[in-house]
C-alpha cells in the first residue's frame, strides 16, 4: 500500500502495484462494511429476545449475565449474516434484503477466492460485477456504497445507533 512511493518502482511494475494496492482496497472496505452489517443484525436479535438498552446504553450491563455471553457467543457468533437476516426477515423491507443478499454474495467472492472473478457466477464475465458493473471500478464501488448505505440506515436506526 506503499501508494506515496510508487514512482521508485521500476515503470513497468508501477501499474500492476496500483492495481494490487486497488484491488486490496477494494476488498477490506467491502469485508468491513459486511462486519457493520453483521454486527447491526446482531443488535437487532438481541433486542428481540433480551432488555433492549436504554437509549444512549450499551449491551455493558447484559455482558455480565450469563445468559446474554451464551447467547452471543454460542448462537449468534456461529450464524452467518444470512441466518441473522432470516431471524430479523418480516421486519427488514425487501429491497434492505436484497441489498444484505447482494452484499453477502460479494464479500464471499472477494474474500473467499484470490481470483474471484474466475468463480462461476463470474466467469462470463471475467470480472466481479456488481449492480453492473466491475466492482473493482467507480461505478462498481458506488453501485456497492449506495446499498450499503441503505442497508446501515435502515438496521443503524433500527439499532438506535
Amino acid at each position: 500500500m506503499d501508494h506515496w512511493n510508487i514512482d521508485n518502482y521500476e515503470a513497468p511494475f508501477r501499474t500492476l502495484f496500483l492495481e494490487i494496492m486497488k484491488n486490496k482496497i477494494v476488498r477490506s472496505d467491502v469485508v468491513l462494511k459486511y462486519a457493520v452489517i453483521d454486527e447491526l443484525l446482531s443488535v437487532l436479535i438481541c433486542h428481540e429476545y433480551f432488555p433492549k438498552p436504554r437509549r444512549g446504553e450499551t449491551f455493558r450491563r447484559l455482558w455480565k449475565k450469563k445468559p446474554f455471553r451464551i447467547f452471543v457467543h454460542h448462537i449468534l457468533d456461529e450464524m452467518y449474516v444470512l441466518g441473522k437476516l432470516r431471524v430479523v426477515h418480516a421486519t427488514v423491507p425487501k429491497d434492505v434484503r436484497e441489498n444484505v443478499e447482494r452484499i453477502n454474495a460479494l464479500r464471499n467472492a472477494l474474500a473467499h477466492s484470490l481470483f474471484p472473478e474466475n468463480r462461476r457466477q463470474y466467469m462470463e464475465h471475467g470480472k466481479v460485477i456488481y449492480r453492473g458493473s466491475d466492482i473493482f471500478t467507480k461505478q462498481g464501488m458506488e453501485n456497492f456504497i449506495n446499498d450499503f448505505d441503505l442497508v446501515h440506515t435502515y438496521l443503524g436506526k433500527r439499532a438506535g445507533h
